[in-house]
């Protein structure tokens, strides 16, 4: 009977939280400044890099985005005011032309953002980034995820990110200054190469930072969720109650494969319709007034 709990307890565990780390080893750029997700060598720096669905596995409901340094961090008062988003792409890598519009961002408006003006955490050498909101990955696409760093100054040459790799494709990209602050919605589009160095154009890798995203998984229920939020009966076929500790503003519907199916759905007695949806499986991303989010699964039947 002991042992019959224990699994139980563990089988549990996995199944509430669940991470996935995508790359090894310590390597770093020979080029501090390229360092990526954030150049913190620089006062400014905007990167983009694509993690592969073979790389990540099952869908997930992703809350923190775990990065690794060099050395332990004693201070990184400089690198902060940090905006995220994160989408789901076709793209297996960044098709990059030798011109001066040839950077090939992928636009932030078909991402969605996950974090504004946000801080990082840090203890040894690693850095998270927690989300106000959760991604619901879908288990199926590849993952796009640009990270914005808008606070003047640096940090110092210590903290290279450990990097993957190489692989086929450039799966980075990164702009950096001490002058210029790049605009994630108009990024810098001059691209001159894998040898170039300019703080005036933009840099292509074919490695990208070792990440660790730590998520809820989406196969079952989760029990602890921003606000505390509990939908009520699930599966169900007509309306669904949401309770939660918090106010909640509105609710996005998303199906299996992160499409947005319904939008900005306000609640009626803590109840949302349903009856327009197909049988099947759904996100719901639930938003609050105190300008939070999180996501939960249904089951329509």
């Amino acid at each position: 009977m002991k042992k019959t709990l224990l699994s139980v307890a563990i089988l549990a565990a996995n199944l509430f939280y669940s991470q996935v780390t995508i790359g090894s080893g310590t390597r770093v750029d020979s080029n501090i400044g390229l360092s990526t997700p954030i150049s913190i060598y620089y006062g400014y720096s905007l990167s983009q890099q694509i993690y592969l669905a073979s790389e990540i596995g099952s869908a997930m409901n992703i809350q923190q985005l775990k990065f690794y340094v060099q050395n332990p961090i004693s201070s990184l008062s400089n690198t902060a005011q940090v905006d995220v988003w994160i989408g789901h792409t076709t793209s297996t890598g960044f098709q990059n032309v030798v011109s001066t519009t040839g950077a090939g961002w992928i636009p932030v408006s078909q991402q969605q953002k996950v974090l504004t003006t946000g801080t990082l955490t840090y203890s040894g050498n690693e850095v998270t980034i927690t989300l106000t909101t959760p991604f619901a990955y879908n288990g199926t696409q590849n993952l796009v995820i640009t990270v914005d760093e808008n606070k003047s100054g640096d940090d110092g040459n210590s903290y290279p990110f450990y990097q993957t790799v190489d692989y086929a494709n450039d799966m980075t990209l990164i702009n950096r200054s001490d002058t210029v602050n790049p605009d994630p919605l108009n990024p810098p589009t001059n691209y001159t190469g894998p040898s170039s160095f300019a703080t005036t154009e933009v840099q292509g890798k074919k490695y990208k930072a070792i990440v660790t995203l730590i998520a809820q998984n989406l196969g079952v229920a989760d029990v602890r969720t921003v606000g505390d939020a509990s939908i009520s009966p699930n599966p169900a076929a007509d309306f669904v109650v949401i309770k939660s500790k918090l106010t909640v503003e509105s609710v996005d519907i998303f199906d299996a494969n992160g499409r947005k199916v319904s939008n900005n759905l306000s609640l009626n007695h803590d109840k949302i319709d349903i009856r327009h949806l197909s049988s099947g499986v759904y996100l719901l991303k639930i938003n609050y007034k105190e300008g939070l989010s999180t996501t939960k699964k249904i089951i329509k039947k």
